[in-house]
């Protein structure tokens, strides 16, 4: 019966630290999903902003405009 208990005892041991290992595999394999997502989201972005006009859509953006042209602003009539 005492080697019955130590060969239990030696098996509980690795046992846990599998439990463990695949908890951790869970984690991780979460965290690759939503590092992947970022990446592809970085890629879409930089594909984007490697375009040609992509820097003169930026500052239009802002609202900037190039010194040969006239700025001109709306307002709505105050009815």
């Amino acid at each position: 019966m005492l080697v019955f208990f130590v060969v239990l005892a030696l098996y509980v041991s690795p046992a846990l630290n599998f439990l463990d290992a695949w908890q951790d595999s869970r984690a991780e394999a979460t965290q690759l999903a939503a590092l992947k997502e970022e990446h592809e989201q970085l890629q879409e972005r930089a594909a984007a902003l490697a375009e040609p006009d992509a820097a003169e859509r930026g500052v239009r953006r802002l609202g900037m405009v190039d010194p040969a042209e006239r700025s001109v602003v709306i307002q709505p009539s105050g009815q």
